[in-house]
């Protein structure tokens, strides 16, 4: 009985401890502002990361101040953007695009998660979120 007991502890707390790990991931609203619309910014793609769990997209422009950072955008798994039609050389380093995403709740930070990117053509490629706080993306 005593046995069977400490089995059934310890199974019950490592399937608590497996668990609990899952709540762990972070919500787009938790880090990024979606209650106003995006910025859109025109610029020069200087890298894309094409990797789980994330995409990244990287470009230099100004920030509040008018001084020249670089830009990080994360964007959903590319497993999500494959579904969507879109791959790894739907967008690369060197196009100059359109991007619209929402900004970092971090003050000062700039980053972002993206809503979709404008390519020269007007096509939109990457749309992840609305356009505007309460618009369903059709």
């Amino acid at each position: 009985m005593k046995n069977k007991l400490l089995v059934f502890l310890i199974v019950t707390g490592a399937l608590l401890t497996v668990s609990a790990s899952l709540f762990g991931h972070h919500g787009t609203g938790i880090s990024y502002d979606l209650t106003v619309p995006p910025v859109r910014m025109k610029v020069k793609i200087k890298e894309l990361k094409w990797a789980n769990p994330h995409i990244g997209i990287f470009f230099d422009a100004p920030d509040d101040t008018g001084k020249m950072v670089e830009w990080s955008i994360e964007g959903n798994s590319p497993y999500n953007w494959m579904r969507g039609g879109w791959n790894r050389t739907t967008v690369k380093a060197g196009d100059e695009v359109t991007i619209s995403f929402y900004r970092s709740k971090a003050k000062g930070v700039p980053a972002g998660v993206i809503n979709k990117i404008i390519m020269p053509d007007g096509t939109e490629v990457f749309r992840f979120q609305r356009d505007a706080p309460g618009q369903e993306v059709r």
